[in-house]
């Protein structure tokens, strides 16, 4: 039996597919029931509902995968609509949770419905997309959002300062990103940090970051 780990994300690449998803939806399914394998991704959801709340609009979960954080959003009060490029995780999404919208669609939203965004929320998807064309996506992103509108991303991160690191994923291409490294490319794009989490677990084979920033 292929061994997955939590935490190692949904696909979502930019202009792309990933059809090693399709193929492991019914194990991701089966393996993750629930929408946090950590404590501490509940409270950093949660403190990004607290800063979504009231705000005009959609949050958008990019790379959504089985739907159930989106599906947590809800519950906080959001107004929330997933996308991944996954049909086969979508089928469970929208089966596990019939009332909310999910689309078929990647890190650029293009396939997003007209209307405004209140928030954005990236946790392990941005992983699976090259860095330039993260970087591209996050300035996407600052074209669709007015000033003040939050954006969480969480992804697998690098001890070290430097550029991106490749890395083993045991479903598609990955890359682990220092925090530093990461931050920047947001404020490049337009975002400014308001806080960070970086976490380990003995459990997990690399520290867990976690980015809160608002478009400036």
């Amino acid at each position: 039996m292929t061994e997955i780990q939590p935490g190692f994300g949904r696909a979502i690449l930019v202009a792309m597919t990933q059809p090693g998803y399709d193929a492991m939806a019914d194990l991701y399914a089966e393996t993750f029931p629930d929408p946090y394998q950590y404590p501490i991704e509940r409270h950093a959801a949660a403190a990004f509902a607290d800063a979504a709340a009231g705000r005009p609009g959609r949050t958008v979960d990019v790379g959504c995968g089985l739907g159930h954080v989106a599906a947590d959003l809800a519950e906080r009060g959001l107004d929330v609509i997933g996308v991944d490029p996954s049909a086969g995780m979508l089928v469970h999404a929208r089966r596990l949770h019939p009332e909310l919208p999910f689309v078929d669609g990647d890190a650029s939203l293009a396939s997003l419905p007209d209307g405004p965004i209140a928030a954005i929320l990236a946790r392990f998807s941005l992983i699976h997309v090259a860095p330039a064309q993260v970087r591209a996506a996050l300035c996407t992103w600052a074209g669709r959002v007015d000033a003040g509108t939050p954006v969480l991303v969480a992804f697998q991160a690098a001890d070290e300062p430097g550029p991106p690191l490749a890395f083993d994923h045991v479903v598609a291409p990955a890359w682990r990103w220092h925090p530093d490294t990461f931050a920047q490319a947001l404020a490049d794009a337009g975002f400014a940090e308001s806080w960070r989490i970086v976490h380990r677990d003995k459990d997990y084979r690399f520290p867990m970051a976690q980015i809160l920033t608002h478009r400036r």
